[in-house]
């Protein structure tokens, strides 16, 4: 937790984006309890740690993580958004075990949602396989929802990184690498100069 701790305040932090109100001990843990209670299964403890501090917190930079894998929502981009931790309040817009309990059909019960990714997308532990997974709620028949981003919640979070423009942009761009000419094109070129040097000697 130190770790990530330290590199979520390198990253530049994090700020309480609602203004909610701070839970006390007890009532996050009831909190935990219920989701605990609802998916049959024990929240990891670095999972706990991080809801627990940083539910509700959004980064203040544009963060993300860089996505080895194709997701169809991003298109050609493999950088997917970090929008906000999930909450473990009850009155909170993105309140966790609402988000958990009224999309059952692609949660299930291995599925923990912990931060949302794009709007209505989500970011979520396997807790079987301790995993990390983006988690769409708008997809077409051929594609999957749930895709594989990261090996482990550690993982995830070491290598959430800052948003560069100018590396997308970079990216983006195509580069021409080599050039070569036909004969043809080149007696073109000499032609299109020989006449237009001779209109002007006259």
């Amino acid at each position: 937790m130190k770790a990530i701790n330290k590199h979520f305040k390198a990253l530049g932090g994090l700020c309480n984006i609602n203004h909610e109100m701070s839970l006390s001990l007890p009532d996050l843990e009831n909190e935990i309890r219920l989701i605990e209670n609802y998916l049959g299964k024990d929240i990891p403890e670095l999972l706990r740690d991080i809801l627990r501090k940083y539910h509700g917190y959004s980064f203040n930079k544009d963060i993300g993580y860089n996505v080895t894998v194709q997701i169809p929502i991003l298109g050609d981009s493999t950088f997917l958004d970090f929008g906000q931790f999930l909450s473990l309040y009850p009155k909170a817009p993105l309140y966790l075990f609402d988000i958990l309990e009224n999309n059952e059909d692609i949660f299930g019960h291995d599925f923990l949602p912990f931060a949302e990714a794009t709007p209505g997308d989500y970011i979520a532990l396997n807790i079987n396989e301790q995993s990390v997974y983006f988690i769409s709620h708008d997809f077409s028949e051929n594609e999957q929802s749930h895709i594989k981003i990261a090996d482990s919640l550690k993982d995830y979070f070491l290598h959430l990184c800052e948003r560069t423009e100018e590396n997308e942009v970079l990216e983006k761009t195509p580069k021409i690498i080599s050039v070569s000419y036909s004969n043809d094109l080149l007696l073109m070129m000499q032609e299109w100069k020989n006449k237009n040097t001779s209109n002007k000697e006259r």
